[in-house]
């Protein structure tokens, strides 16, 4: 795995290889690293941390030391020369990256119309709620301006855009739903 192309690293073991470039050496210390920074969007599974961190490690892009702290036996990681490229690549490949969006609110959306009338624009609704609370905690965070450099900053300044963006079409879905009466229209179904 030391050899393996950058595009075969797993979107976990990027994140980690990121934030140990960065600086944040323990699993704990990434764990709240995601949780204050790439979580709003780029969700990690917390319970991936450390298995990804073990393959890291046995495939030479970081080694681990032991880092005894308070009678607490944890690991510290560091990037590999190995692993230095393989993020260094990641990060400058010119190949066009792959844009794929993943939002459980807008699958809902997409077969809202199989519910009862009065329960489909409450689907239009959360989804604007969820946007709502997303501009409120973004913009809490910029007010705070605990970024680590400017890039940081301009990724959460990107994501407050386009939470404010998706609150304020949500808010036109509704009001063309109601304005077109689509919530009381049978929706056509299949049935084999």
């Amino acid at each position: 795995m030391p050899n393996r192309p950058t595009e075969q690293l797993n979107n976990t073991a990027r994140v980690l290889l990121g934030m140990i470039a960065e600086g944040h050496a323990t699993g704990y210390a990434i764990k709240a690293e995601i949780e204050r920074s790439t979580r709003l969007y780029w969700g990690a599974s917390v319970g991936g941390i450390y298995p990804e961190l073990r393959r890291l490690t046995d495939a030479g892009l970081v080694s681990v030391c032991d880092d005894p702290r308070g009678g607490t036996r944890r690991h510290s990681y560091t990037l590999t020369d190995a692993g230095r490229q393989a993020l260094t690549g990641w990060l400058t490949d010119c190949s066009e990256p792959v844009l794929e969006m993943r939002s459980e609110p807008l699958l809902r959306l997409r077969f809202a119309g199989v519910l009862e009338p009065a329960e489909r624009l409450g689907v239009v609704r959360q989804m604007r709620a969820a946007y709502e609370a997303r501009v409120e905690e973004v913009s809490a965070r910029l007010e705070l301006g605990q970024f680590d450099d400017p890039f940081h900053r301009m990724t959460a300044e990107f994501g407050l855009a386009y939470s404010e963006w998706g609150r304020d079409w949500c808010a036109d879905a509704e009001r063309r739903l109601l304005a077109e009466g689509c919530l009381g229209q049978p929706v056509a179904t299949t049935k084999a």
